[in-house]
């Protein structure tokens, strides 16, 4: 304990002390005190116990007293050289900078010269080999941008009701817990809802599938002129790849088909949030030849900087009519375009009963837009139906039960696709020539019967050759021009599909069940995993101030009849929420996505006969020369115990297998298998391997049994208790509900104190406590 000549209370001498231990500084205000520091011989004193202190006894010249040992760890203890120094009050932090010689720099193996990483954008990732950096996805947290964060609380959500919007919020999060699909959004409050409670989680899947199809693509050949998203949310895939592409992206086309009956209310919320954008600024510059894109990007930042510094602290409604865009917001698909980049955002199943016909529909319809060398990319939310319905889509497109014995990726043909059809014989050749044969010998009886048939005995009686002019025809010239010349590629199906990812492969899914009802079977004793993936996303503001409250800040009762279960709460704990916001919550939310991107191989000459000699030969090495594409999939986090790392992957050899790879593999191996993660490639072999078993098509059919049965059960159920209603003998089971409040009320307010002082001032002459009806 210390104290200066001045202090006047213990209070304020240990309020001093923790000032000075956050600045790192001291600072005394007796002159006496510091005339004694500058001096050579310095005696130290200290003050054993609180008494000497209060008795006034000489303190000590350390910025700290020496205690028991206990209380002496982590204190901060100037040196006898600061002091005679003249340093020890310096305010300022003196930091001792060591010069690194060459040598020390070079010695890592993991540096350049000048200090930077060799790859890679941090220590971990300058350690691990090139081929697993080449196989990772993007693992950082994703941050919505901070201008579109703003509109959207500012110019949305801050609109409307608070408590309304968390109600409207939590009902869509019940509904997808319940059905695990989004539903279409119409009404104003509704599009507010979907923007709260899906925008945050849909704009980071998005954009974590966009950055990987821009990785295996390639940066540098990764730039479409045409795009197309297809959603329910506020042109969500456009906002990810504008973010994805930067600023200086400026294709040719930009479309969003907002999915929904009436969507005009949605598509103001997509201009809003799309105009936050640089790379949706309406500038004829940006395609001048005069100018160039820095010169243009310039122009455009300067321009945003200057309506962000006015817009910032503005709340309130926006005028979409005045808000022109880059991007156009579409009604309905085109019928004449081709898009090189199309995004589907949760838009392939409208309705779950509908599975799997949507999902088909929907898919040839899209597909009919895709043009050669294009990319089509599918998100999902990461649950059961999701999945399935991805699972659905992908074999629709490779129908690999058709190419059983084919390894590898090699482009699967997609017949409804393209402008040659094959046509595939009813029969075989050897049952037409029998049937040819049955016709000679019919024909050759008839005519040893009755004769040979001449062209006057064809002839109708109407027809009269001698009244019509008969001319031959004349052989048609073909030019070079005439559309009916064959092509090179004739007989050729011109519409090929490959998989970018996930799949190392293009067999069956190995965990495809075929229906999402059968994940929801309680008396099957097995549970069934399903492929999906994991993104955190850092919440902004109108996030976190959203889940607050006792909707959106306490757990559910999902067995409650209303799905919440909130009337269930005690009082004590609802009141203890009160002002706290959401405790134990944090800045970080994960969600869930299942995804598939596809590729449409060019349709020349020379890319079609590649793909029927791979074909042949049921190879892809002669067609595929990219690594990555046999590298498989981590689908779960990795296990790591003592010594030994197992790997849970989906495999090229179409099975979902289990990889150890322990540390006598070798120290590069061991120390990428602990650093890899769910969603990466896996590129460096493995020491032993655990094939995991398919479901069964005897298990597949005690599913179809039981899902049924269970369904069967459900209506029986509800057919009981409609049956219970109508023949019930208690009177109250056939009053409306409605009439039933209504006359709960009116009782309530006849019997209050202040309707029957009314009443006696109104001089009622009816007592309305003894009136019978009449």
């Amino acid at each position: 304990m210390i104290t200066s000549l001045n202090t006047g209370s213990r209070k304020h001498a240990l309020r001093w002390v923790g000032a000075c231990v956050r600045s790192a500084s001291i600072r005394y205000n007796s002159s006496d005190l510091e005339n004694r520091l500058n001096k050579e011989a310095i005696k130290y004193g200290f003050f054993k116990n609180d008494n000497d202190w209060e008795n006034q006894g000489v303190p000590s010249n350390l910025p700290f007293e020496k205690r028991r040992h206990s209380e002496t760890f982590g204190q901060l203890v100037r040196s006898d050289n600061l002091a005679r120094e003249d340093k020890l009050n310096d305010g300022g932090i003196n930091v001792i900078a060591k010069d690194l010689g060459e040598d020390e720099v070079t010695d890592s193996p993991y540096r350049n010269k000048d200090g930077s990483f060799k790859q890679g954008e941090n220590t971990e990732e300058s350690r691990i080999s090139p081929e697993t950096l080449l196989g990772r996805i993007e693992h950082r947290t994703t941050e919505l941008p901070q201008e579109i964060a703003t509109a959207v609380n500012n110019h949305i959500l801050r609109l409307t009701e608070p408590d309304r919007l968390r109600e409207k919020v939590a009902i869509l999060f019940r509904d997808m817990t319940r059905e695990q699909i989004q539903h279409t959004p119409e009404a104003p409050i509704d599009c507010d809802a979907h923007i709260a409670a899906f925008f945050l989680q849909d704009y980071s899947n998005v954009r974590q599938v966009l950055l990987e199809l821009q990785k295996r693509v390639g940066a540098e050949n990764f730039k479409p002129r045409h795009i197309l998203d297809i959603g329910y949310g506020p042109s969500t895939g456009i906002v990810a790849l504008n973010e994805v592409m930067g600023d200086d992206f400026f294709p040719e086309t930009k479309d969003s088909l907002i999915v929904s009956k009436n969507n005009f209310e949605m598509k103001k919320r997509a201009k809003i949030i799309l105009s936050r954008q640089v790379n949706e600024i309406q500038a004829e510059a940006a395609h001048d030849e005069v100018m160039d894109e820095k010169a243009v990007t310039e122009e455009l930042h300067e321009e945003e900087q200057e309506f962000s510094e006015d817009e910032s602290d503005y709340v309130g409604p926006v005028d979409t009519s005045q808000i022109t865009l880059k991007t156009k917001l579409r009604d309905t698909l085109p019928s004449t375009k081709s898009y090189d980049l199309i995004i589907v955002n949760q838009a392939l199943l409208s309705r779950v009963y509908n599975f799997p016909r949507d999902v088909d529909d929907n898919l040839h319809e899209i597909l009919k837009l895709l043009s050669p060398g294009g990319h089509l990319v599918l998100v999902e939310r990461g649950n059961a139906l999701g999945f399935e319905t991805i699972a659905r889509a992908r074999q629709v497109m490779l129908r690999p039960e058709s190419y059983e014995g084919e390894n590898g990726k090699i482009p699967r043909p997609y017949v409804k696709g393209s402008t040659f059809k094959p046509q595939k014989n009813l029969k075989g050749s050897s049952n037409n020539e029998g049937n040819q044969n049955i016709v000679s010998e019919f024909e050759q009886e008839i005519i040893d019967k009755y004769g040979e048939v001449d062209e006057n005995e064809l002839a109708m009686d109407f027809e009269n050759p001698e009244e019509y002019e008969v001319s031959p025809l004349e052989p048609e010239t073909k030019t070079k021009s005439s559309f009916n010349e064959p092509s090179p590629s004739q007989g050729l199906i011109d519409y090929h599909l490959s998989v970018v990812a996930p799949c190392p492969h293009h067999g069956r899914c190995p965990l495809q069940l075929g229906d999402p009802s059968y994940y929801k079977i309680p008396s099957h004793k097995h549970r069934f995993n399903f492929c999906s993936f994991d993104k955190k996303v850092m919440r902004p503001t109108f996030t976190t101030e959203l889940k607050k409250g006792k909707r959106l800040a306490l757990p559910w009762d999902t067995f409650a009849e209303d799905g919440f279960g909130l009337d269930k709460i005690p009082r004590k704990k609802l009141k203890a929420l009160e002002g706290s916001g959401r405790s134990g919550s944090n800045n970080i939310e994960s969600g869930s996505y299942s995804y598939l991107i596809m590729e449409r191989s060019n349709n020349n000459e020379e890319t079609l006969k590649k793909i029927e000699t791979a074909r042949e030969c049921k190879s892809a090495d002669y067609f595929d020369h990219d690594p990555t594409n046999k590298w498989p999939r981590i689908i779960s986090n990795p296990t790591k115990v003592k010594n030994n790392v197992k790997l849970h992957v989906c495999s090229p050899s179409q099975n979902i297998e289990i990889w150890s790879v322990p540390k006598s593999m070798g120290k590069q191996h061991y120390y990428d298998a602990r650093k890899a993660n769910k969603g990466d490639l896996w590129a460096l072999g493995r020491k032993s391997v655990v094939v995991k078993n398919r479901v069964s098509e005897g298990t597949i059919e005690k599913l179809d049994f039981l899902a049924k049965s269970q369904k069967k059960k459900f209506l029986k159920d509800e057919s009981k208790k409609q049956w219970k209603k109508l023949i019930s003998a208690s009177e109250s089971d056939f009053v409306d509900p409605s009439i039933q409040l209504a006359d709960e009320l009116a009782t309530s307010l006849e019997q209050s104190k202040k309707y029957k002082v009314q009443g006696k001032r109104a001089k009622y002459s009816v007592n309305p406590t003894l009136y019978d009806g009449k």
